[in-house]
């Protein structure tokens, strides 16, 4: 009997260690604590805790895990969750930019090119804005397209704005619409331009509309009617909706320079 209740003693004992070594292995792996925070900022009431959020996906982040720092950075530069720091978002979106993460690439490249946190830098925005536009993220071909067009590099600047076109950004799809129209770094090519302008003004850009009308008197009636039907037959690959794998559907996605995506939809950007 004796012997029996020191074996349970001990099997006590062993699965006690046994729990506590699953708790120190979960505390120290950066995914689980990332995913540990993600679920804190998900539902209402009891089940959503902030706090709870922000000091497990801070702890994923000093661990060097790399959709933590993105969103940390998000965090700072957005005043969720965490007091209002540009710098300190600038901090987090560079460490992970360093270990190649688009997401993190494009939203450094995006601060050094607004000056956000810190001052215009071309060298820097040029940088990391090419390494996440050379991976495909289509908001960074956008802003390095801003960034050449801005030094007069119009040829550069059309072909990256054309790469984030046919990824669906309309405010790219209004940029390469304006330089086929003036003949800008690319062949002037009219029922081009019209295409991808009726494109960006479809999918709710409508600052293109006056040149809609100049290229649509250019062009004649009949002429416009076919541009009209290539139009939304081209729709069906580029439309955002379409190639945008879920990142999508944020407050300034489609501004001029564009917001950060919320953390909830940043894994669909990288």
């Amino acid at each position: 009997m004796r012997r029996f209740a020191t074996a349970l003693i001990m099997l006590s004992l062993t699965a006690s260690v046994w729990a506590q070594q699953a708790s120190d292995s979960a505390s120290l792996n950066p995914r689980a604590l990332f995913e540990k925070g993600m679920n804190a900022l998900a539902g209402t009431g009891t089940s959503r805790n902030e706090q709870t959020a922000l000091d497990s996906i801070r702890r994923s982040a000093e661990l060097g895990y790399a959709p933590a720092q993105d969103a940390l950075g998000y965090f700072y530069e957005t005043g969720t969750l965490a007091p209002r720091d540009t710098q300190e978002a600038l901090v987090w979106y560079r460490k992970a930019a360093e270990q190649g993460d688009r997401l993190g690439q494009w939203l450094l490249g995006r601060a050094y090119f607004t000056g956000a946190g810190t001052g215009r830098d071309p060298q820097n925005t040029e940088r990391w804005l090419r390494q996440a536009a050379e991976q495909g993220d289509p908001f960074a071909q956008y802003l390095l397209a801003l960034f050449k067009q801005e030094r007069n590099d119009y040829k550069a600047a059309a072909e990256w704005f054309h790469k984030a076109a046919e990824q669906g950004l309309p405010q790219s799809q209004k940029q390469l619409g304006l330089l086929l129209k003036q003949g800008r770094g690319i062949p002037e090519n009219k029922v081009e331009a019209y295409i991808w302008l009726l494109l960006s003004f479809e999918a709710g850009n409508h600052t293109v509309a006056d040149d809609l009308k100049q290229l649509e008197a250019e062009l004649g009636s009949n002429q416009v009617e076919l541009v009209k039907t290539q139009a939304r037959d081209r729709q069906q690959t580029v439309s955002r909706t379409v190639v945008a794998h879920g990142c999508t559907g944020w407050a300034g996605e489609f501004s001029d320079v564009p917001a950060p995506p919320p953390p909830d939809l940043q894994r669909f950007c990288r």
